[in-house]
């Protein structure tokens, strides 16, 4: 049950309900949809909003649980603990995690990199570090623009990276980083994950795995009955095709935290300290 507060008049009960964070990008829709909708009853007061903003919550202990990056849950592994089954992930090419260069890769080089996703900006260095054996100035920026002229490259992820990659594509090099992770290391590349701190779920053990289903059954909706309407509130923030969409969903992201995808985890933050990228 959740924890109970204590109130100023000890004759009442205040129970405080889990704070949930959602990423609200486009990836999600199929998790946050449900809820939304009410076609998943959770009981939870839900944020919804970018990855670093949410991260940023879980370190303050404004949000109890919820949806993270994985280089924040590796950077905090010790006070989190995985919700079951559910992450978001690629096996092969992920789509909205892109890397565009107008030219060569060199060391000095000046990348733009946006300021809402750690995992994203971590793979990035790994790529660079692996491939290139150069380590480039980063800058980060709410809107990453490859057409700024003081910039070599750009990285771009989410919504964004899926409404530019058809211009950019055109007269830069791409470089779709879920793919060349999930090609060079055989396991999935797991971008995000579902986590609570661990000093809220040792105080709600069946709060935490009552959410940990009702996540669960909403990835399921969404993905299932619900897809229609999740493709339609996905064509209207990015004014991509219906076609385009499916194939995002469907083919190109997976929502499940199997063994496979566990080893993925573990892997990244090998190769992370490895190369001095993650303490």
């Amino acid at each position: 049950m959740p924890l109970l507060s204590q109130p100023e008049n000890k004759n009442e009960i205040k129970e405080i309900r889990p704070r949930l964070g959602q990423i609200n990008f486009v990836n999600c829709l199929p998790v946050l949809l449900p809820l939304t909708s009410g076609q998943v009853q959770i009981d939870a007061d839900i944020t919804e909003d970018t990855p670093a903003n949410l991260n940023s919550g879980y370190s303050s202990g404004a949000l109890d649980l919820g949806a993270m990056s994985s280089f924040y849950y590796l950077s905090n592994i010790e006070d989190l603990v995985l919700l079951p089954g559910l992450s978001i992930s690629t096996k092969a090419e992920v789509g909205s995690v892109l890397f565009f260069a107008k030219d060569q890769i060199e060391t000095g080089c000046r990348i733009v990199v946006p300021a809402s996703s750690a995992t994203s900006v971590a793979l990035l260095k790994l790529y660079l570090a692996i491939v290139h054996s150069v380590k480039a100035d980063i800058f980060t920026s709410a809107k990453p623009d490859l057409k700024e002229k003081t910039y070599d490259a750009a990285l771009v992820i989410g919504d964004r990276a899926l409404t530019v990659d058809a211009e950019w594509s055109k007269n830069a090099g791409r470089i779709d980083l879920g793919q060349w992770w999930s090609t060079n290391f055989k396991v999935p590349m797991v971008f995000g994950v579902w986590a609570a701190r661990k000093t809220w779920r040792d105080g709600n053990i069946e709060a935490f795995e009552h959410l940990s289903l009702e996540l669960q059954t909403a990835r399921d909706l969404g993905l299932g009955p619900l897809f229609d309407e999740v493709l339609k509130q996905a064509e209207k923030r990015t004014s991509l095709s219906r076609e385009r969409l499916q194939r995002y969903f469907l083919e190109e992201l997976d929502y499940c935290l199997e063994e496979e995808h566990l080893a993925g985890l573990s892997l990244f933050n090998e190769q992370l300290l490895k190369h001095s990228i993650i303490d």
